[in-house]
């Protein structure tokens, strides 16, 4: 079941944050770290109304924010400029990967009336470079950072 987060789910997607941050750290995906994302992000992330979690056998397994008309740095590289969202923070707790559960929150976007969706990832990251690609996103941009190539992705929806 896909719903949109609320306050009273903090403390879980805290815990699913700090596993997937050790998790990542093992695969050497330090992107995310002891400075981001912090508690108080996540707070603001749900204080905006735009946080999704997927819940299953009464767990929240996955989580996303997404901002609608949110302009980055590859903001020319995009082909839709009208009724874009912007996807941050996109987790599955380790115990749930391979499950659907990212595909099944990154469609519950799709739903929403959008025209385009884009988000960042690195091409390292395997699992998410393979379900963006599976999902139709289209890389638009790579830019090297920190010896790492960042991929800046849109699907035109």
């Amino acid at each position: 079941m896909v719903r949109y987060a609320t306050i009273n789910d903090l403390d879980e997607i805290m815990e699913m944050l700090i596993q997937c941050k050790m998790e990542m750290h093992k695969r050497k995906l330090n992107m995310w770290d002891a400075n981001y994302p912090t508690r108080q992000t996540i707070i603001d992330d749900i204080n905006s109304n735009n946080s999704i979690v997927c819940i299953y056998e009464d767990r929240i397994v996955s989580f996303l924010v997404y901002y609608p008309m949110k302009t980055d740095k590859y903001e020319k590289y995009y082909k839709n400029h009208d009724n874009f969202c912007l996807i941050q923070r996109v987790m599955v707790h380790p115990d749930f990967r391979r499950m659907g559960f990212a595909q099944e929150i990154l469609l519950f976007v799709e739903t929403l009336g959008f025209k385009s969706i884009r988000l960042l990832t690195r091409n390292t990251n395997t699992y998410s470079v393979n379900l963006y690609n599976k999902l139709g996103y289209n890389v638009v941009k790579e830019e090297v950072k920190d010896t790492v190539v960042m991929q800046s992705c849109e699907k035109i929806l």
